[in-house]
């Protein structure tokens, strides 16, 4: 049992890890609350999904551009001045949609310009934070940082709306907003308290000439120079591209995205396949909620394997098949057990897949590596939910998610095939970050590895 408990040795190594979940679990509660919040008032505002889908991708345009720009600023600019930016604006925000709700009539360009320039600053501040988490702890404890992260995320996707629901149902959109914005200034009140947290020494430039046999940007204008963010963001897609390691992760982490992302068709599920209403959508949300909750608690293992590429690939599968299994389920019990399953698997990769990026990614470029994963984790999805309806217009909505589920795991065994390289490997933790191991590539100097 010692060995399955979430492993919490980071946070009794000291230092201000702790502070810094606390103040992410409490500022992701408030973003739950007023998730659920505009999308109430803008579906009760309008009585149309369509309102409710547009404000979703103006958040989504807002915060893909802060993702792009966090990866360059993280990489130059004190992390922590990046956080404290997204925290207080996020006050802001959120007690102008208070104000706004309060009104006798709301006005929904409000809501639709606040949420804009909440998803950009929301975007830099997460890529800042994100970037900043390796330097926080010893080598030895990033596994188990990354399994203490995931635990904040799934907490907080879970208990915010919940919470956001009962206090819509209750007080009301105004108190539900102005908790929200209470609740971030309290966030931003702790991260004050952390030192200055700069971005990593410029080493990285370094090892980036080495990767790809050349000088870099600022040793090609003569040193010293600062590249300008265009040029800084194509090195972080280069170093991406010349390590085995990182460029798997995003390899697999697109695959799944794409092809296995049956939540866009539960609607549609619920009503042709288990003959149920919006009621049941809610509880097929749930049950991957549930294996997830259950993965965190039980993840004390993963800080302790020394195969992390390996569970990484195991729990992809396990997803795929989870996703099979739910599409040509008969029984509405049986698909939520298939779900809780991928719930289960759906945590145990993002576990590997922060200590992988985290472990092979030198600070110094932590900030783009974590932009461009966290771009390519909101935009595949809304690309694989697309690619689903498709699907499901064309074989129907079981056999679009079971075909999903299929492709998943055969696109998992092409990848593993391309880099069976990364099959060789023994322990991650003696072999860090160096990215000239056989890991990280030895590669690292082949121009021809795959991106």
């Amino acid at each position: 049992m010692k060995e399955l408990v979430l492993d919490v040795s980071p946070l009794r190594a000291g230092g201000p890890l702790g502070l810094v979940l606390a103040a992410r679990v409490l500022a992701l509660l408030c973003i739950g609350l007023t998730s659920v919040g505009v999308v109430v008032q803008v579906y009760e505002r309008t009585r149309s999904s369509t309102q409710v889908g547009m404000v979703s991708l103006v958040l989504a345009a807002g915060l893909l551009l802060g993702f792009m720009a966090g990866g360059v600023l993280a990489d130059r600019r004190d992390r922590k001045g990046l956080i404290l930016i997204g925290s207080t604006w996020a006050v802001i925000t959120f007690a102008v949609l208070a104000a706004n709700a309060a009104a006798d009539r709301p006005a929904l360009w409000v809501v639709y310009l606040a949420g804009a320039l909440f998803g950009f600053t929301e975007g830099v501040a997460e890529t800042a934070m994100t970037a900043v988490l390796p330097s926080l702890v010893a080598e030895e404890h990033i596994p188990a940082t990354g399994a203490l992260v995931t635990v904040t995320t799934t907490l907080g996707a879970i208990a915010g709306p919940m919470l956001g629901g009962l206090l819509i149902a209750g007080p009301g959109l105004a108190v539900t907003f102005g908790v929200a914005a209470a609740g971030t200034a309290v966030t931003t009140l702790l991260l004050t308290r952390l030192g200055p947290m700069p971005p990593g020494a410029d080493e990285s430039d370094a090892l980036e000439s080495a990767s790809r046999g050349g000088a870099s940007a600022e040793e090609a204008d003569g040193g010293g120079a600062r590249v300008g963010a265009l040029a800084s963001l194509r090195e972080g897609f280069r170093f991406v591209g010349g390590n085995r390691v990182v460029s798997a992760v995003l390899v697999v982490d697109l695959c799944v995205a794409v092809l296995a992302t049956p939540n866009a068709l539960f609607p549609e599920m619920a009503e042709k396949r288990f003959s149920g209403g919006p009621e049941l959508v809610g509880l097929l949300t749930t049950a991957p909620m549930i294996g997830a909750a259950l993965a965190s608690l039980t993840s004390g293992w993963t800080g302790r394997t020394r195969y992390h590429w390996r569970v990484l690939c195991a729990a992809i599968a396990t997803w795929g098949v989870a996703c099979l299994g739910f599409g040509l389920s008969p029984y509405l019990g049986l698909g939520l057990v298939f779900l809780a399953i991928g719930g289960v698997a759906d945590t145990i990769s993002e576990i590997m897949r922060r200590t992988l990026l985290m472990t092979h990614t030198p600070d110094a470029l932590q900030g783009r590596v974590s932009s461009l994963w966290l771009a390519q984790a909101m935009t595949a999805p809304a690309l694989g939910g697309v690619l689903a309806g498709l699907a499901s217009s064309a074989v129907g909505p079981a056999a679009a998610v079971a075909g999903g589920g299929a492709a998943c795991v055969l696109a998992l065994a092409l990848v593993a095939v391309v880099y069976r390289q990364l099959w060789l490997e023994t322990d991650q933790s003696e072999k860090g970050g160096n990215e000239n191991d056989e890991l990280g590539g030895r590669d690292n100097r082949d121009a021809t590895a795959p991106a």
